[in-house]
């Protein structure tokens, strides 16, 4: 499983500075907002997350935490 990193938006490689109409711009707010499945906060920018195969996204640090302390999700 890979985590991914969501960039600032108005870099390079971040979603549009300002709220936009392009579909890819959407999808990294969309994204940037939802809740960790674990920690209940913004998934964010600048901060590693998996998408889980269930729905929804976490933290990798919250994920990786987790499974050391519980074992397998």
């Amino acid at each position: 499983m890979a985590a991914g990193i969501l960039q600032k938006p108005g870099t390079k490689l971040g979603a549009c500075k300002t709220k936009c109409k392009h579909k890819d711009c959407a999808s990294l707010r969309e994204i940037e907002a939802s809740p960790c499945g674990i920690c209940d906060e913004a998934i964010g920018c600048l901060r590693r997350y998996y998408s889980r195969e269930s729905g929804g996204y976490v933290h990798a640090d919250c994920f990786e935490d987790f499974i050391e302390q519980h074992g397998h999700e």
